[in-house]
């Protein structure tokens, strides 16, 4: 072998020694996250958790509720095969044990009179209404007179900003029709006021509406995870025939994927839902809404239902009511829990 062969022999790195280098300092630093990661991880846990405790204590108990003193009983199924979705629910103040329905996006602009044992006993076209993707409703008394109020305010993209697709609110008086024991009559009901409005920062997915009575309020909450999640209001107004508005910011709220809310007819409790679970807000007189959010709300155990997004309370703010999405869902009922 020639001197020259030699010393390349001899100079050239060893390509198996640089490889356990390689593979050496790979450990090291899988070592190193493996000694990190874990202090990473309960530092961001602390600190959201220390966080959501600190802004949204009000309703961090619906996370972990454990109560099974309340327990909700079926009043019956609802059997209309054109209820397929109920998105919405409310108590009707002119037909006693009755109750107004009315599906997601995608049926016409009407309403389902349902009585206790889930018959159909009247369904109202809403005249001048567009059905863009309801979303809940409400019902509520006024100076002796009984109202509906429908929210077409569903916004999974957020892009509702235009006026062709802007969030509304149809408010209608409650028909006082007499009912047909034989057979299912269909009337037209005309719309008292439309509300055109939108949210302070831009779109917001909202499935839940309410209306307080007594502060002349309408309530709204988003739909969205807990660190975003707000309350809005805009004031009541009966007479106007059309108005556009700016909502305004209540209160942020620690609510998972609100599907659904009501407030009592005397506008001292608020329930709101998820298909999961929900809470009780309780409000003292001349108070708030945003200052009774800042105390703890009760926490509600619900029955499992197929997709729960519809609730009320009845007209005499004893019971709350609950139905869900798809055919032939149960009609749920369980007291309002003492304090």
């Amino acid at each position: 072998m020639t001197e020259r062969a030699n010393r390349r022999i001899v100079t050239d790195p060893d390509p198996s020694g640089e490889f356990l280098i390689a593979r050496s300092r790979v450990f090291e630093r899988l070592g190193l996250l493996l000694v990190v990661m874990p202090v990473v991880f309960l530092f961001l846990k602390h600190y959201f958790q220390q966080r959501a405790e600190a802004i949204y204590k009000p309703t961090m108990a619906l996370v972990n509720s454990q109560d099974e003193t309340v327990q909700a009983k079926e009043v019956c199924r609802v059997k209309d095969d054109q209820i397929t979705e109920a998105s919405g629910l409310a108590a009707s103040y002119q037909h006693a044990d009755s109750f107004w329905i009315h599906n997601d996006s995608g049926d016409q602009p009407r309403l389902f009179l349902v009585d206790s044992k889930g018959k159909t006993r009247l369904i109202a076209e809403v005249k001048d209404a567009k059905a863009y993707d309801w979303e809940d409703m409400c019902s509520f008394r006024k100076d002796e007179t009984s109202y509906l109020l429908i929210a077409d305010t569903g916004d999974n993209g957020r892009v509702r900003n235009g006026s062709d697709t802007a969030c509304r609110l149809y408010l209608l008086e409650e028909p006082k029709d007499e009912l047909d024991s034989k057979k299912v009559r269909t009337i037209k009901l005309p719309v008292v006021s439309t509300i055109e409005f939108t949210y302070p920062d831009g779109p917001v997915d909202c499935e839940s509406l309410a209306v307080d009575v007594e502060q002349n309020q309408i309530l709204l909450v988003s739909k969205t995870d807990p660190f975003q999640c707000h309350v809005f209001s805009i004031p009541l107004e009966l007479k106007e025939k059309k108005r556009s508005v700016k909502a305004t910011a209540v209160r942020q709220i620690g609510m998972a994927w609100a599907t659904g809310m009501d407030v009592s007819p005397d506008g001292r409790k608020m329930v709101i839902v998820n298909p999961l679970s929900g809470v009780l807000v309780e409000r003292q007189k001349d108070e708030s809404w945003s200052d009774a959010f800042s105390r703890q709300a009760m926490p509600l155990t619900l029955p499992a239902r197929a997709q729960g997004e519809t609730v009320c309370f009845s007209t005499d703010g004893a019971r709350i009511y609950l139905n869900s999405e798809g055919q032939n869902q149960p009609l749920w009922v369980m007291p309002v829990p003492a304090e």
